[in-house]
């Protein structure tokens, strides 16, 4: 573990824009994604097996309400680069990801279970609209995930979303808890480029 769980850095409520801010500062500031058996560096955009890097600590946020929104942060460093950055799985997904040595390694990392508490029920990290499991449910087309849309907002978090959930009767990008996102109810649209 990256810090003294007698700091306030282990605060039970700490969320996760601070944990990320601490990380930064701690020299974590590169973006990591998970792309097939690789991990990908988004800022020199070159891939890393996992023989290459170190899962050097790992937090879990669940939200005060009934767990039904995770996600991950994972600390991660290339030793022989000296690189390190910050790997985020904001919807708690990694763990459906198929089986290889690197997402084996992501996964086996044990996590710190802190609780994120967003300062308004109904937003995430102050802005987004937060749509429950009990609002999905009572229509659950009325929302989709869409994945690598060039419109998502500013991701709080000094990282760039690469899916959002979207509401379409009101026409608005909001956060779909973890639960909803795992929900086989929920449709996927990838962007596609019009040429």
């Amino acid at each position: 573990m990256l810090f003294n769980t007698n700091s306030n850095f282990m605060n039970p409520k700490n969320n996760m824009i601070e944990t990320v801010e601490k990380l930064n500062n701690a020299g974590y500031t590169e973006e990591f994604r998970l792309t097939g058996q690789n991990l990908h560096w988004i800022g020199k955009n070159v891939d890393y097996n996992a023989n290459q890097f170190e899962v050097d600590s790992a937090y879990r946020f669940e939200s005060s309400d009934a767990s039904e929104d995770t996600s991950l942060v994972y600390a991660i460093s290339i030793p022989k680069k000296g690189i390190k950055g910050i790997l985020i799985d904001m919807f708690d997904t990694f763990h459906s990801l198929p089986e290889n040595f690197t997402n084996n390694k992501i996964r086996e990392k044990e996590p710190v279970l802190l609780t994120h508490e967003d300062t308004q029920e109904d937003l995430k990290f102050g802005f987004i609209p937060k749509v429950h499991k009990s609002k999905f449910n009572e229509n659950p087309h009325r929302y989709v995930l869409r994945k690598n849309y060039p419109d998502f907002p500013e991701c709080p978090v000094g990282q760039n979303f690469n899916m959002l959930g979207y509401d379409n009767e009101l026409s608005q990008y909001v956060w779909l808890v973890s639960s909803i996102i795992k929900d086989e109810r929920l449709k996927s649209v990838d962007y596609k480029n019009p040429e």
